[in-house]
């Protein structure tokens, strides 16, 4: 390729060659481009076309939008802009794709830019590598690509695409020899650029010749930190140490090994988000995961566990799954069933990593309900006779924990007592041994019931329109909620009643920094709301019962089909009202901490980067403000780490491959609509759209007082907050996305949203 034919996008064409003369590509030829300003083609269109096929005759092109703007580089546009493949090198067929392009801009300035490039053919891999994680500028290679259309802008449009994040320090530990020619290629390009903040677009063809098509500065660097990147080098060698020593046998727990996950059993991607701030991720473990966990199955038969279920990785919450799996057995099973018991369980779980949101329905076996899996049992190694001795112990527990109704009202009770008072050490004893241990045992027999629910559906006694209906007559907090609300939009009842019983509510439970409801009243009950649907009320069919008491029988419980389904709507509604109660208390908490952050002259912002202990044991304010200095710079450094979601090796960290995610759609219904994305607060219209959210626990019931027609999460599970809410308000969802599906998602202006056919996608227009 001639050198001179190459314009690339950094300083003058001179100083650029300059550096490329001087620079050896081993892997990789430059795509030659022209590029057409938006003045000089207003001039003379004519001449452009021209020396276009001059320069590329005979050659499908293709004319494409550029990152460059009049006022500079915006890698915001890249791929946000109409780009148009397979023209022809001929004058009509040119100016119309460059007019369509420049247009798609809507409207153009003089240092608007079109890019016309030949075409590549024989695509066999394209995509978008960076030199650096463009969240917050980690030392890592990103590299999202499209391997299996054979086009060049599934990426930058936004499609369906794999990516992979490598620690620049360990290129070596890539497999696959295309990402590491093109990781070695921008590698390169960054010494002939003299610039380490690269996006570089590419595409090899099934003869395995590496295009450069484009390359430009990362413009989100300017938002970045500044901060050493040795030091996320050094923090993940400390993380690699303590993994290896984790993933080693334990004393006292079941399993050879162990995986770590960010959305296993209590999922904290979803309740706290993978990388929170320290007051966060403190008072999220000593609620929660350092004991509470553990002590609520103890009291419903499972085994005992006595160790803290969440652990951080350099900030980046985890659970300890081999913890969670010892503690979904009952505790009359012997050592050794539960040795290979977890030890199978957490193969399957590396085998299928997508599984990882979804543990306690796809990996675990946590209660014997009507569709027993004996088949996946038997391929996790368990003999026949195993298989059997494991059911006999299982069903004991289960048949205790359906008829425990009368517990599960007592449970909720002591969650209504909680004062949400005093001194603040106080208040978080009380939301543990009154709050947090009931809620735990309230919510697992709400996962059992989930389970029967759902072993209904597979084995034919409700179909799954019966099974949603009947969840849509559960009556929950969440639907006093809607109904509250809307009777404070048409002025029957008043603002200050309505706060006195949701005011404590907040987006972020665990989050000092998200707003209260009765902070910021205008933001959450600002807009109209609609009046509670009116719902098909749901009694089963004589069909039906017959269908469930048969199946009760079978499985040899003493209960019949009402017994049960008021089991499931009792714990449903026990569990989603145990979370408003102690969540109270946690709000005040914040609020405490607040108020006694303030008479030290520390704002929320600062609290948020102390630990909870830090608070509790509150030393002197130089100490104190010491410690914030130091929480904040942790914190920066944290969010340059990327893991995996899920960790089964401790070189998991070198290599961060994102999955696309499965998630859990809920109802059976479809819907095509616009969107719309919720931040920690949004004072938006949201009727009529599917609504996006990261992460969301009770603060976001309002939107369910409006008229949205679908949801879509990136984090959550088939048992979680909002996955019940769905399934409770009869509204389609998709739950649990995972980053990169989310990521897509989000990028889309209308999407539809099929559950039955389990399907979430982009499309370009309502039908």
């Amino acid at each position: 390729m001639d050198i001179q034919n190459i314009v690339f996008e950094f300083g003058t064409k001179a100083e650029t060659l300059a550096r490329l003369q001087v620079m050896p590509f081993k892997d990789a030829l430059f795509c030659p481009q022209i590029i057409v300003n938006f003045s000089e083609w207003q001039a003379n269109p004519k001449k452009l076309i021209d020396l276009i096929i001059e320069q590329f005759p005979g050659v499908l092109l293709v004319v494409r939008s550029s990152a460059a703007c009049e006022d500079g580089w915006d890698n915001s546009m890249a791929g946000a802009f109409k780009s148009i493949a397979n023209v022809a090198a001929e004058h009509q067929g040119v100016h119309q794709a460059i007019t369509e392009v420049f247009g798609s801009y809507g409207g153009g300035r003089s240092g608007d830019q079109v890019l016309v490039q030949p075409m590549v053919q024989d695509v066999a891999l394209s995509g978008v590598a960076l030199s650096r994680d463009i969240e917050a500028g980690g030392p890592y290679y990103v590299v999202n690509y499209d391997d299996l259309t054979g086009r060049t802008d599934t990426v930058t449009g936004g499609g369906e695409s794999k990516t992979v994040l490598v620690h620049h320090a360990r290129p070596q530990a890539v497999h696959s020899p295309r990402i590491r020619r093109i990781i070695a290629t921008v590698s390169e390009l960054v010494v002939a650029t003299g610039c380490d903040d690269l996006d570089v677009e590419f595409c090899m063809t099934h003869g395995g010749q590496l295009y450069i098509l484009q390359a430009r500065p990362l413009a989100a660097s300017k938002q970045w930190q500044n901060i050493d990147t040795s030091k996320v080098s050094a923090s993940l060698d400390e993380v690699r140490i303590r993994l290896t020593d984790l993933m080693k046998p334990a004393a006292g727990v079941c399993g050879s090994t162990t995986v770590l996950g960010e959305m296993p059993d209590w999922n904290p991607a979803e309740m706290i988000g993978n990388a929170p701030r320290p007051l966060s991720l403190s008072l999220y473990k000593n609620l929660i995961t350092d004991g509470a966990w553990w002590r609520a199955r103890v009291n419903m038969g499972y085994r005992a566990v006595p160790h803290p279920l969440l652990l951080d990785l350099h900030g980046r919450p985890y659970i300890d799954v081999r913890l969670s799996l010892n503690s979904f057995l009952p505790q009359s099973v012997s050592d050794e069933l539960a040795e290979m018991l977890v030890n199978g369980q957490l193969a399957r779980l590396a085998a299928k990593p997508e599984s990882h949101d979804k543990i306690e329905f796809e990996v675990a076996v946590t209660c014997r309900d009507l569709a027993f899996p004996t088949d996946r049992l038997a391929e996790d190694g368990l003999s026949h006779g195993q298989i059997a001795e494991f059911e006999y112990h299982l069903k004991g527990l289960t048949a205790r924990a359906l008829t425990s109704v009368p517990r599960m009202a007592h449970l909720l009770e002591r969650t209504r007592g909680l004062a949400g008072h005093g001194d603040l050490a106080q208040m978080l004893d009380d939301c543990r041994n009154e709050g947090t241990i009931p809620f735990s045992e309230l919510a697992r027999h709400a996962f059992i019931g989930m389970t029967f629910l759902k072993s209904l559906v597979a084995r034919g006694a409700l179909s799954q329109y019966r099974a949603d209906l009947f969840m849509h007559n559960i009556e929950t907090v969440a639907g006093e909620f809607v109904a509250d609300l809307h009777q404070v939009s048409i002025g029957e009842k008043s603002r200050g009643d309505f706060l006195t019983r949701y005011g404590h509510l907040r987006p972020g439970t665990y989050d000092i920094l998200s707003a209260r409801y009765d902070e910021s009243p205008d933001l959450y009950l600002g807009r109209h709301s609609h009046a509670p649907e009116q719902v098909e009320p749901f009694q089963p069919t004589g069909e039906e019962r017959k269908a469930i008491d048969q199946l009760l029988s079978e499985a040899g419980y003493q209960v019949d089909c009402g017994h049960l389904l008021h089991y499931v709507t009792a714990g449903v509604a026990a569990r989603e009202e145990a979370k408003f109660n102690f969540t109270r208390n946690v709000s005040n908490g914040l609020a405490a901490i607040d108020r006694w952050g303030a008479g030290l002259g520390l704002s929320r912002d600062d609290l948020s980067f102390l630990e909870i202990s830090d608070i509790l044991n509150s030393a002197d304010l130089g100490l104190l403000r010491d410690k914030v200095a130091r929480g904040r710079e942790f914190y920066e450094l944290t969010k340059m780490i990327r893991l995996p979601h899920l960790l089964c090796e401790p070189d998991d960290i070198d290599v961060v491959r994102i999955p696309l995610g499965r998630p859990t759609f809920i109802t059976g219904k479809s819907v095509t609509a616009p969107t719309i994305q919720l931040g920690v607060a949004s004072n938006v219209d949201i009727d009529g759209h599917i609504v996006l959210i990261e992460a969301a626990d009770p603060g976001y019931d309002w939107i369910f007082s409006h008229d949205i027609v679908g949801l879509v999460t990136k984090y959550g599970g088939a048992n979680s907050h909002m996955a019940i809410r769905s399934a409770e308000f009869g509204l389609p969802a998709a739950i649990g996305c995972g980053e990169r599906l989310y990521s897509v998602l989000a990028s889309g202006k209308v999407l539809e949203l099929d559950c039955a056919a389990s399907r979430v996608k982009v499309v370009d227009s309502l039908r």
